[in-house]
C-alpha cells in the first residue's frame, strides 16, 4: 500500500475513534451540568431559606426543591440512555 492510502485509512480511523470518544463522553457532560445545576439552584435556595424568603419557583424551574431544618436538598431529573437518572445536591441555611 502507497504512503497515501495508509494516510487516508489512519485519517478515517482517528475521525471514527474522535466520534465515538464524544458520543461516549455526552452522557458525562449532561449528568456535570445537571450537577452544577443542582449546586446552583441549592447554593441560591439556602441563602434565601437563612434570610427567610421564600424560594421563587422561577429559580427551581426543572428541579424539586426540599427545604427541612435548614437543609435545602434539589434534585435535578436527567436522562441517559433512555433512563431517567436523578441528580442531588445539598446545601445548608446558615
Amino acid at each position: 500500500m502507497n504512503d497515501r492510502g495508509q494516510a487516508s485509512i489512519e485519517l478515517v480511523f482517528a475521525a471514527g475513534l474522535a466520534a465515538v470518544l464524544a458520543v461516549g463522553l455526552l452522557p458525562l457532560f449532561q449528568v456535570w451540568q445537571a450537577r452544577t445545576t443542582a449546586e446552583r439552584i441549592a447554593d441560591q435556595a439556602a441563602v434565601l431559606v437563612a434570610e427567610g424568603r421564600p424560594v421563587p419557583s422561577a429559580m427551581t424551574r426543572g428541579a424539586h426543591v426540599r427545604v427541612s431544618r435548614g437543609t435545602v436538598r434539589v434534585t435535578v431529573p436527567v436522562g441517559l440512555l433512555g433512563h431517567e437518572f436523578e441528580v442531588t445536591a445539598t446545601a445548608r441555611a446558615s
